[in-house]
């Protein structure tokens, strides 16, 4: 298929290929083996989306240290992973989760940002935010982990009624807001309807962005802040890419042509080749109910290498390690008594370690890799937040 040149030629020019269309959709049969002698450690990598289940869950347990959820259980095994920047949806906004189930939005939003910026204050320099050009690392970072604050759904900017006549000054005044105390990104939606746009998990289709929602874009274009198109509707996306003068970037989305859930969460192959014409990144994750799933998600970077390049890649989450193996058990603490096998009982650093190696089985080189798993985020930051 490929003539002579070898799997890691082909993927080396596969972005540029992919752009003029000349690439079929099917995967490659044959496997190259596994040629990295390179670890997580050895690479900048970002998490790009790390939901709050288990925060939110060891703030209900007893002890001292289950007030610092963050400080005390995920940025020990975030280090020791190798991880350098996690990109978490700590502003509050669609996601039940995140507000307990109870909170209305705004309120919601603000404990869970208090939750991490509190939590991070007393991590003693082992944590940070990122929140400037100047704070984007060069690459790996040994001991130390940056936050970049996310919010899963623009629920917590919304007022609450909206109103044409309202100038959009006021209507944008939660956004500059949530910048202000740190907020660097936004996904426009979660799985439902906001006054920004249609969740996808509503309606997948949808209709394009409301009045409101255009200049919620363009105010986190001035700003420099990163335009999250996650969970959001098709036509949504087509107008988010016509508008945003930065790249828009889903964080955790794989592809339908790959994989379903229920709520239909993925996006299709031209929906990623939306994102990245604008200079974009998709982020895949973890596929659960499979044996394989790092064989799973290298496949499907494969596939992305020759739809979009492996410039426009990115890794949302990898699964739950044995600290926290399901949404809502904690290790020491399960809901009911249950043995774990498989990435549910290893270590973050294992979930890496074993994508990484499945990566370079499918062919990719340490430099595509190290896009992948982190680089691209970098790329982007450099671009989009501002100087200081």
């Amino acid at each position: 298929m490929f003539g002579k040149r070898t799997r890691r030629e082909f993927l080396s020019q596969a972005g540029t290929l992919a752009a003029a269309g000349v690439l079929a959709a099917s995967l490659p049969e044959q496997h190259a083996g596994a040629a990295t002698t390179k670890g997580p450690h050895d690479f900048a990598i970002v998490e790009g989306h790390r939901d709050m289940w288990e925060i939110s869950g060891r703030t209900r347990l007893p002890g001292a240290d289950n007030h610092l959820p963050i400080t005390s259980h995920l940025v020990p095994r975030l280090i020791e992973a190798g991880m350098t920047v996690c990109i978490a949806p700590a502003g509050g906004g669609d996601s039940l989760e995140e507000r307990d189930d109870t909170q209305d939005l705004l309120e919601g939003g603000l404990r869970v940002l208090d939750l991490y910026l509190t939590d991070i204050a007393q991590s003693k320099g082992m944590a940070s935010l990122l929140l400037t050009k100047s704070d984007i690392p060069s690459g790996p970072t040994r001991g130390k982990v940056k936050f970049f604050i996310d919010m899963e759904g623009a629920g917590a900017i919304q007022s609450s009624q909206p109103e044409p006549m309202i100038p959009k000054e006021r209507n944008l005044a939660l956004v500059r807001q949530f910048f202000r105390l740190g907020v660097r990104g936004i996904q426009l939606t979660h799985n439902g309807r906001n006054q920004v746009a249609d969740g996808r998990g509503v309606d997948k289709v949808g209709g394009k962005l409301t009045p409101f929602g255009v200049e919620v874009v363009k105010e986190m274009n001035r700003l420099g802040m990163m335009v999250g198109v996650a969970h959001l509707s098709t036509n949504a996306i087509i107008h988010v890419a016509e508008i945003s003068k930065t790249p828009i970037v889903s964080t955790h989305q794989n592809l339908e042509s790959v994989t379903h859930s229920n709520p239909p969460v993925e996006i299709t192959d031209e929906e990623a080749k939306i994102i990245a014409k604008t200079g974009g990144i998709v982020g895949i994750r973890y596929h659960s109910n499979t044996a394989t799933p790092y064989t799973k998600l290298a496949q499907e970077v494969e596939y992305l290498c020759k739809l979009i390049g492996p410039e426009h890649i990115g890794v949302g989450w990898l699964g739950h390690d044995k600290a926290n193996p399901s949404s809502h058990d904690i290790e020491g603490h399960l809901t009911k008594p249950r043995t774990f096998t498989g990435p549910e009982a290893q270590t973050v650093y294992e979930h890496y370690d074993n994508f990484i190696k499945a990566l370079s089985e499918r062919g990719l080189t340490d430099e595509q890799i190290g896009l992948v798993l982190g680089g691209n985020y970098l790329r982007i930051w450099k671009q989009i937040l501002p100087e200081a």
